[in-house]
């Protein structure tokens, strides 16, 4: 028997269902015309279906993780399908206190937030939001200069803010995604390299590195002993506060996003990443959807229908408990730790650990 998720449903297939139904038959014809047709009401469902606010699971991704470098807040990145920022970690990946019992690294929570602006506070960053790379703030270029790299070493090391754009406008920034950091890392893409602890990424040239305009994303190319790689402008940058801090401990940052609706462009094309569970509600979507193109006198009620059917499933989810923080304002002995700016519910992390 099939696993869940391992039986692909295609637009085509909602489209011999639903044309069974005599009210929406005239509607959805086979051949001709109806294909555009078919298509705007599938990529209508899909948008709708996944314009919710629940986290869906089965629409999760993960930015693959960020080794932070001191007083950079954003970190460029080649994700294009992200929708909005759901979850997220920080792990001190440099710790090992008791690592030769194989005790966990410490890791933090992170929040996801909408917008955050420029900052200069350091501490331990604990806000995320996405920007398109092209919005995110660059460093200068320089020549002759080490860009260090903070695996492996007790405190972040000094080294230039790790993007720039060229010449010619392209981003050029250093994909920290490549190292090998012998970390289990479950949106680790890149492949791996050895490097060893305390290595910089290398140091650059005499000449800044010139690409021509409009360099396609994930081009690379050597500056000295430095790699660039060519950001998408469209892609997401992830934004960070407060600032890693100049001296501090350097963190791996493990955002969480739910994905963009895909979009349909033929009937082939696989309704992912729907679940075969849920099926029956884009199947009831697409129905609705084509019935107001009709102009049916059902539409209204079908489409009510529809959004009840699909905030039950999405209040099926409430059954699980939520993993919430509770962040006090002082401490059970007396007020707050005070270090710059009051520790609490807004702010709840120090300089320190």
């Amino acid at each position: 028997m099939p696993t869940l998720g391992s039986v692909k449903t295609t637009v085509q297939d909602i489209v011999d269902v639903v044309r069974t139904y005599p009210d929406v038959a005239p509607i959805v014809p086979a051949g001709g015309f109806s294909t555009k047709t078919a298509l705007a009401f599938a990529n209508d469902t899909m948008q709708r279906f996944l314009a919710e606010g629940l986290d869906w699971k089965w629409n999760r991704g993960y930015i693959p993780p960020i080794l932070t470098v001191a007083l950079q807040q954003d970190y460029c990145t080649a994700i294009t399908d992200a929708s909005w920022l759901e979850q997220g970690w920080c792990i001190d990946i440099n710790n090992n206190t008791n690592n030769g019992n194989r005790a966990p690294k410490p890791v933090f929570s992170a929040e996801t937030v909408r917008d955050l602006g420029q900052t200069s506070y350091q501490g331990k960053p604990f806000n995320y939001s996405l920007i398109p790379n092209s919005l995110a703030f660059m460093g200068l270029w320089q020549p002759q200069t080490a860009y260090s790299c903070a695996y492996g070493q007790p405190m972040t090391p000094i080294t230039p803010i790790q993007q720039f754009v060229d010449a010619n406008g392209n981003i050029l920034y250093i994909d920290s995604t490549v190292l090998n950091l012998n970390y289990n890392s479950p949106g680790f893409t890149g492949t791996p390299i050895t490097l060893p602890p305390n290595a910089p990424y290398g140091v650059s040239g005499t000449t800044q590195p010139l690409l021509p305009a409009d360099t396609p994303p994930g081009t690379t190319v050597q500056d000295g002993t430095v790699v660039w790689t060519v950001a998408d402008p469209n892609a997401f940058a992830v934004r960070l506060a407060p600032l890693p801090a100049l001296s501090g401990l350097a963190w791996l940052l493990y955002p969480v996003y739910q994905k963009l609706p895909p979009f349909f462009t033929s009937l082939s094309q696989s309704i992912d990443p729907i679940p075969q569970n849920l099926i029956y509600l884009f199947r009831q979507g697409f129905r609705a959807f084509a019935m107001g193109h009709g102009n049916a006198k059902q539409f209204n009620q079908a489409y009510a229908q529809w959004e009840e059917d699909l905030q039950a499933a999405l209040r099926s989810g409430d059954r699980e408990g939520e993993d919430c923080f509770m962040y006090p304002s002082e401490g059970i002995m007396g007020s707050a730790y005070r270090s710059g700016m009051p520790v609490g519910p807004g702010w709840p992390y120090t300089y320190y650990p």
